[in-house]
């Protein structure tokens, strides 16, 4: 579990380096990192929250943890929003 949350969290800022470094080629392709940063940022929220459940992690500190992780998906879909209205 450990190994599937450190993946997920890094997948988060490999995606959008990945994706920002190919927005001046296809907003297209840059929109689809950002989708994926973004479902690996709600992945993370899923193994925190197993976490949590199986008492791996104090309960206040994992709630903590969801509730970051949840304000980075709300980012994301906000730059994602923003790259959707753009030509």
């Amino acid at each position: 579990m450990a190994d599937q949350l450190r993946r997920s969290s890094k997948s988060i800022c490999a995606n959008l380096v990945e994706g920002f470094a190919k927005q001046s080629h296809s907003a297209a392709e840059y929109r689809r990192y950002l989708t994926v940063a973004i479902g690996s940022s709600d992945e993370t929220q899923l193994w925190l929250r197993y976490c949590v459940d199986l008492d791996y992690v104090e309960e206040v500190v994992g709630r903590r943890w969801i509730a970051d992780y949840v304000e980075i998906s709300k980012m994301l879909q906000g730059l994602h929003a923003s790259w959707s209205r753009s030509p």
